[in-house]
């Protein structure tokens, strides 16, 4: 087996891993009453209101996908919408397996269907992920600047009841610590060692790509679509919260703070599996037990999962279509 080969495995099976282990713990931590609890949850769920936030990400994908194309026509390169949106899905279909691998995916499949070289490609993806960056920062700034009292207890929380670090037993902390240090110790070595090989040859296609955003001539319409992922994403977030018994009166900075803790849980495992409804759930029985409901942590971690099962299962879904629609290549007659 190749390097390259043997450093993607580790790479999917250290998040795979992770991912498991927090779905597990998620469980362990629960008593009988709290899962009863949680499978009540979930089954007395409205359920149109949940696939309504479905159609709003549908939306927010229809966005993205057009809205890249303003980032690729001032580099005089042509692309249609619908290879656009398939190398969207696809490149999330990626990401659920393969961490982070999802976003050079999108510049491969490009290039296979319209000949848009990789280089220019992979940098607008690039320039598109420091926007996503700077609004979910500034978001999670507003969230903290909202309710800087609440999230600092909800941190500490986290890593009491994440990590285990105040727990009797923190038998299963130790063995969280050890791992992400692992992890994160291998996954760094390799990352450098692949920069130390690619990176050099590629600088120059990926400049363009990065500069595409400062050519952009629709600018106008450019924030238009950013602005109607962002607000998409807002509300098939929020909608959940009044789909669930228990969590309707949670308060606008509690969901805001669920965002984007539910954001950085999404870095850490592939698809965000356990760390994102672990965060959601840790994060909204804080506000559930303020209010005095009862089984906090068991309706947080439902809210939680519910929202990750239902957004992975229409990702994949809709990633393996495109898998299956999208041209495999260029057609230099039809683009004549």
């Amino acid at each position: 087996m190749k390097g390259s080969n043997i450093n993607t495995l580790l790479k999917v099976l250290l998040s795979l891993g992770l991912g498991v282990y927090l779905t597990w713990y998620l469980f362990d931590i629960m008593s009988e009453e709290d899962i009863r609890v949680f499978k009540n949850t979930i089954l007395n769920s409205n359920y149109w209101l949940i696939a309504l936030s479905l159609i709003l990400a549908l939306i927010s994908y229809f966005s993205r996908a057009y809205r890249w194309g303003y980032t690729l026509w001032p580099m005089g390169y042509k692309s249609s919408f619908k290879n656009q949106y398939h190398s969207l899905m696809i490149g999330y279909l990626v990401n659920m397996t393969i961490p982070r691998a999802g976003e050079f995916s999108r510049a491969v499949m490009l290039k296979r269907s319209d000949n848009i070289p990789i280089g220019p490609g992979f940098g607008t993806i690039v320039t598109e992920r420091i926007i996503d960056m700077i609004i979910m920062f500034s978001l999670a700034a507003l969230a903290i600047l909202i309710s800087p009292n609440e999230t600092s207890i909800i941190f500490r929380r986290i890593k009491e009841g994440f990590l285990g670090t105040s727990s009797e037993d923190s038998g299963g902390g130790l063995w969280m610590y050890a791992f992400i240090v692992l992890g994160l110790i291998l996954l760094g070595l390799l990352f450098i060692k692949r920069i130390r090989q690619r990176v050099f040859a590629f600088l120059n296609s990926l400049k363009e790509g990065l500069s595409s955003i400062f050519k952009v001539k629709q600018y106008w319409a450019y924030l238009l679509h950013t602005l109607i992922i962002w607000l998409s994403y807002l509300v098939m977030f929020a909608l959940p919260f009044y789909a669930i018994e228990g969590t309707t009166n949670v308060p606008f900075s509690g969901m805001l703070l669920a965002f984007s803790f539910g954001a950085l849980g999404i870095s850490f495992t592939n698809g965000g599996m356990g760390a994102y409804p672990l965060l959601i759930g840790i994060t909204t029985a804080y506000y559930l037990q303020k209010q005095g409901v009862e089984n906090a942590e068991a309706i947080g971690n439902a809210l939680g999962m519910v929202i990750w099962a239902t957004q992975t299962i229409f990702l994949i879904l809709l990633g393996l279509i495109s898998l299956v629609l999208m041209p495999r290549k260029y057609n230099t007659d039809e683009k004549r």
